[in-house]
């Protein structure tokens, strides 16, 4: 499948934005703050910047991997003048941008000169950036006659040559414009040359030159802006320029990007001027440099500004400080999902869901596992095509997400840190058990075997909503509080945890003989699988009496008599809007195998969990009571109600009941214990819920 970067309406909002501010006026002075653009792993960040890149290549553009430099050794002082040689590109419709001052010093400071002359080529430079232009020329023509000298040798350094501008008169000296003429045509095709002069210039300084090579930064970056503003702020440029420049910065918040984020930073506010460079940054996590209290302040534990909401159209970023703006990249909406659907389906041709409506159908299945997230939607409908013609849709979506199918431990790869330990990814498969990663912090039921190091770990993992990738709705009954996992993450945590062996046993819960998966494991290797880890939850919420936790998890592994039980119980003591609710919470206990027991039908299935209501009398209501929750926690979620559905849980498995087959006999159950109901407001209630089955949820 083709990348989607660019098409959802999410990436236009972006491009929108980016277009408001790359648009220039005659004489607009407009003052360009820095946008940091946040989000988690896989929420294509990378491929939003691809695309801008490729959408701005008429005008000056520059799109820089900070990260990717960082491992290759670069530092700010090169990795700025990679940046200089993009915005430095011929293009067809604008005048060449060309970068005197930078040029010049970066020459000087790259060829092979003495530690003091190079030096003081740096301390003139920083002195004539802010001197009288006499000053300015007098430095100029010494550094170009430095050039003139040097440049024939290290041939290397003549890659700098394009910066400089066509020496013009009272620039340099007549003999030096001469000789550097003579040199720019000897070495017209310089482009091969780029690599060798940014190698060059990584290695003028050493490890004992730390100070030196900062100093030669902080400068080099005033002379960049000062180059720019220039080009703008003649009266040819300020009319020939009808675009800024636009700067790509991808992984902002690695080692190398956290430094040159704050030189470039660091060198706007020092100039306290406005110049042509719109800067759009993007991090998978706070970055360290506006930790300072200069660019915000640190950041509070979950808390991050620019918050999106899915239903906004337009990209709105939070100002954090003068100069700086923060925005966060949203999930795809279930609309935008839809039409990759649509894409899917096509390339499948003849090959058609059984539901009706099969792009709402397939997109609606999609979205409710993924959430709209970029990578996990991309990567499940990819899954999908690679099934023959004779798999179902949704049999090709249970199998690709089954307890140790290749997919889950492909798509946890992919949403989970880089690096991340063992003992990190078993806490968090254990933990993703509990509705939310703060209950499971609490007590020992599931950190007999770490020690404080995996926890604390675990902790600052939960409390970095970058990571937990947690919705951010701004409402707390829909999305959970802070340390509550994206549903998707906390889907494929589950299935992980699904594959595990129990101890004394060959297989866990659904898996199919897989291997125990040593990344679920403790830190002696015993396996804590899914009937160990929600049986420690549930006797941990026995103990404190909480039963409808403890319900919850009863229900997780199948005990399904000791759910309905507490919500037959709950009937009598709570109003009738809060046993709603209750039910809601239930219903989102995860199911061990989503697809459930091999070789049974739906209905099979349904009818062996309530199997247990045929031993003995069992009160008629309570009979109704289990029926539903059996039902509800089967079936997809219907849409939903904001008076009892939202209780601070998001997930949601569709795949039990894919094409809501169960909503007949939810609406039943509702409708019995409506009719047999002691006051209008339980009928009243019990009803509404009843409609909200109605209808298909993919409609």
């Amino acid at each position: 499948m083709k990348e989607w970067a660019g098409e959802s309406g999410r990436d236009r909002a972006v491009e929108r934005y980016v277009q408001d501010l790359l648009v220039r006026l005659p004489r607009s002075r407009a003052e360009l703050p820095a946008t940091l653009l946040l989000g988690p792993r896989g929420s294509g960040k990378t491929t939003v910047l691809r695309h801008l890149a490729d959408w701005a290549r008429r005008v000056p553009v520059a799109r820089l991997d900070l990260a990717a430099l960082g491992q290759e050794g670069r530092k700010p002082i090169d990795v700025l003048a990679a940046l200089v040689f993009q915005l430095n590109a011929p293009k067809r419709d604008f005048a060449r941008l060309r970068f005197p001052s930078f040029g010049l010093l970066a020459i000087a400071v790259a060829a092979r000169m003495g530690a003091a002359d190079r030096d003081e080529a740096v301390r003139q430079m920083e002195e004539a950036l802010i001197g009288p232009p006499g000053s300015r020329a007098e430095v100029f023509n010494q550094l170009a006659q430095y050039a003139a000298t040097v440049l024939g040798a290290p041939t290397a350094v003549t890659a700098a040559l394009p910066l400089l501008p066509q020496w013009q008169r009272h620039w340099v000296r007549l003999r030096m414009r001469w000789r550097l003429a003579r040199i720019r045509r000897r070495t017209a095709d310089s482009s091969s040359s780029v690599d060798g002069f940014l190698i060059d210039l990584n290695q003028r300084y050493g490890d004992r030159e730390l100070a030196e090579r900062q100093r030669a930064e902080s400068v080099l970056f005033d002379a960049f802006l000062d180059d720019l503003r220039r080009a703008y702020g003649s009266r040819e440029g300020d009319r020939r320029r009808t675009t800024h420049c636009l700067v790509l910065l991808d992984n902002v918040d690695s080692p190398l990007g956290n430094e040159f984020l704050k030189s470039l930073l660091d060198a706007r506010r020092k100039a306290d001027a406005p110049d042509p460079l719109l800067v759009l940054a993007t991090a998978g996590s706070y970055p360290q440099a506006l930790e300072s209290f200069a660019f915000g302040g640190p950041r509070q534990p979950g808390v991050l500004p620019g918050s999106w909401a899915a239903d906004e159209e337009r990209f709105r970023p939070e100002q954090v400080v003068k100069g700086l703006v923060v925005g966060r990249l949203r999930d795809l909406a279930r609309h935008e999902v839809e039409l990759q659907a649509d894409e899917v389906l096509r390339a499948a041709r003849q090959v058609v869901p059984a539901a009706d409506n099969g792009v709402q159908w397939l997109g609606w299945l999609v979205y409710e596992l993924t959430r709209g997230h970029p990578a996990g939607t991309a990567q499940l409908l990819e899954a999908l095509l690679e099934f023959g013609g004779e798999v179902a849709w949704e049999e090709r979506v249970r199998r690709s997400l089954e307890p140790g199918a290749p997919l889950v431990g492909v798509l946890l790869d992919r949403l989970l840190p880089i690096g991340v330990s063992g003992e990190l990814a078993g806490a968090l498969a254990r933990g993703a058990a509990a509705v939310d990663f703060a209950q499971a912090q609490s007590g020992r039921a599931l950190w007999e075997e770490a020690d404080a190091g995996a926890q604390d770990e675990f902790h600052d993992f939960c409390t970095d909503v970058l990571r937990t990738m947690h919705l951010d709705g701004a409402d707390e009954g829909s999305d959970g509080c802070t340390e509550t996992a994206h549903p998707l993450l906390r889907f494929l945590l589950l299935r992980r945890l699904a594959s595990v062996s129990e101890p004394g046993t060959s297989d866990g819960p659904g898996s199919s003989g897989s291997p125990v998966d040593p990344a679920a494991t403790g830190a002696r290797g015993e396996g804590r699988g899914w009937t160990a880890v929600h049986g420690a939850l549930k006797e941990r919420a026995e103990a404190a009496g909480d039963e409808g936790t403890a319900a919850y998890h009863a229900l997780a592994v199948g005990d399904l008599a000791t759910a309905a039980g507490h919500l037959g119980r709950s009937y009598d003591r709570l109003p009738p809007e809060e046993w709603c609710a209750e039910l809601c919470r239930l219903r989102r206990a995860p199911l061990a195998e989503s697809g459930g027991q091999r070789g049974l039908t739906l209905w099979e299935w349904y009818e062996r969990l309530v199997d247990h209501l045929n031993e003995g009398a069992v009160d008629q209501r309570l009979r109704t009571v289990t029926r539903l929750l059996a039902a509800v926690w089967l079936a997809p979620e219907p849409p939903d109600d904001p008076r009892t559905d939202r209780v601070g849980d998001p997930y949601r498995d569709p795949l039990g009941d894919p094409e809501a087959e169960l909503y007949g006999e939810i609406k039943a159950r509702f409708h019995t214990l409506a009719v047999h109901a002691d006051s209008a407001q339980w009928t009243t209630v019990l009803l509404r819920k009843a409609r909200q089955y109605g209808k298909e949820p993919w409609l």
